[in-house]
């Protein structure tokens, strides 16, 4: 049970060329990976002075309305319990 080999087939020179420029741009694509991703920063930049400034008077005047809304609340009447203008009239349950 001896096959036949079949002979290989022979490859074109620029079969190998285009083999050889496909590996060298994507060896370069790799190296040149490696410094952009150290360019990054490591961590994001925290707020700056001028945010501080607004958050601190955002939450100021958040704290100013939340006093305002809560005394005028303690402004408003208890509300008086329902008039009943049948409730005289009625007699007193069965027990």
């Amino acid at each position: 049970m001896n096959a036949a080999v079949s002979p290989r087939p022979a490859i074109p020179r620029y079969h190998r060329a285009l083999r050889l420029v496909a590996i060298a741009i994507a060896a370069a694509a790799l190296v040149m990976q490696v410094p952009c991703a150290q360019a990054q920063p490591k961590t994001p930049p925290g707020p700056t002075d001028k945010q501080k400034a607004h958050d601190a008077e955002v939450r100021a005047y958040e704290k100013q309305t939340e006093k305002a809304y809560r005394e005028t609340l303690k402004k408003i009447p208890d509300a008086k319990p329902n008039a009943d203008p049948w409730g005289d009239l009625r007699t007193a349950p069965p027990k």
